[in-house]
Parts: structure tokens; sequence; C-alpha cells
């Protein structure tokens, strides 16, 4: 997907990262296993430290982005680009672990979209 070439090349011009697209069941599987929550969510971020130049995996579940798509309004596609690039923040040490943390991370998402083509409102949460 070129939207997604252009978020990393927006914030990670000499790294790889491997996109995996899943269902819910396999999402929920991730999630159990690396946060301890057994339910689905819509991204989650896996980064590398190891150095050899492959910043980290994603694993986006397209059925949620498919639900948050019609709750916000916009097509699934521009969806899984706002998750994508929430997920690529985190690979590079965004997180949002308090209100002000979260709007900067929204912020900076919003922003990374436009500059891919898509335009978003609102997105996953």
């Amino acid at each position: 997907m070129a939207a997604c070439a252009v978020i990393c090349q927006e914030l990670l011009p000499a790294a790889r990262v491997a996109l995996r697209v899943v269902d819910d069941r396999a999402m929920q599987k991730l999630n159990r296993q690396y946060r301890g929550i057994d339910a689905p969510t819509d991204v989650l971020a896996f980064p590398n430290a190891a150095g050899d130049g492959q910043a980290g995996d994603i694993a986006l579940n397209w059925q949620a982005a498919r639900r948050q798509a019609a709750e916000h309004g916009h097509a699934p596609q521009a969806e899984a680009i706002a998750l994508f690039a929430h997920a690529m923040l985190h690979l590079v040490g965004f997180n949002h672990d308090d209100e002000p943390a979260r709007r900067r991370m929204d912020a900076r998402t919003h922003e990374l979209c436009k500059t891919a083509g898509f335009e978003v409102k609102s997105f996953g949460h």
C-alpha cells in the first residue's frame, strides 16, 4: 500500500517494518499472548531493538478497522492507515500513557494520515 510506504519513509526511512493483517481471532490470540488481555484489539506494535535494520512488526486487525471505520464515517482503508500510523509512532517511541501524550500522538497520527493522502477525523480507541 503506497500510503504505508509514505508513512514509513516519513518516520523510519532506513528501516524495515513487517505488517501482518489479521482477523479478530488472531488478534485476540496475540493480545492475550503479549499483553495478557483476552480480547481482540485494533492494532499492535512490536518494536525490535536488535539494531538489524528491522524496526519492528505491526499486526493490524482488518475486522476491527472495518467496524471502526463505520463508526467514524470513513472508508476502512482510511481507518487502517490511521491504525498503521499509530502503530508506527509506537515503533519510534511514542506512547499514550496519559492524556497529554495521547493528544500529541493522535495529532501526529492525523498529520501522518494527511501526508499519506487520507483525512480522518477520528480513529481507533
